[in-house]
Parts: C-alpha cells; sequence; structure tokens
C-alpha cells in the first residue's frame, strides 16, 4: 500500500515539475516565469520528498528530507527575487 501511495506523490512531483518547466517556455514575462520556477517547483520537490520518505523508512532519512525541504523553500524565494532585482537592472540599462 506504501508502494501506491508514494508512487501517487512521484506521479503529483512529476506533474508539478512538467508544470514548472511549461511555464517557464510558456510564460511572456520574467516575472511570470519565475513564479513558475519557484512555486511549481518547490511543490514538485516537496511531493518527491514526501514519496521517498515513504519508501525508505526510517528517521534519519525524515530528518535530512524536512532539513532540505526547508533550506529549498528558504532559498528558492530569495533566488528569484535576487534574479528579477538583477534583471531589471539590466534592463534598465538598455
Amino acid at each position: 500500500m506504501i508502494d501506491w501511495i508514494s508512487a501517487l506523490f512521484l506521479i503529483g512531483g512529476g506533474f508539478f515539475a512538467l508544470i514548472a518547466g511549461l511555464g517557464l517556455l510558456r510564460f511572456p514575462d520574467l516575472l511570470s516565469r519565475m513564479h513558475a520556477a519557484t512555486k511549481a517547483s518547490g511543490a514538485a520537490f516537496a511531493l518527491i520528498l514526501v514519496a521517498f520518505v515513504l519508501r525508505v523508512p526510517g528517521w534519519e532519512v525524515a530528518i535530512k528530507a524536512i532539513v532540505s525541504l526547508f533550506l529549498a523553500f528558504l532559498t528558492l524565494p530569495v533566488a528569484a527575487h535576487l534574479l528579477g532585482r538583477n534583471t531589471s537592472r539590466v534592463e534598465k540599462d538598455e
């Protein structure tokens, strides 16, 4: 049963990763692309980590997954903000 639940989480993570990739290709401006990259890829990462924790049980694996998820959610918005701020400066110079 855990295998099926883990597979559903993996499929959901793959779906969000696909949506993030399509958002990067299809959205017209930089801010929309950054939104797609950070939100959808963060959700994909979270779902894939949940599937991994379900598939490989253990406290050590769960703690490492929680720490990596925390660090990803901490750095994704900061990276998107810095990228947007730097790109807006480049557009002003041109």
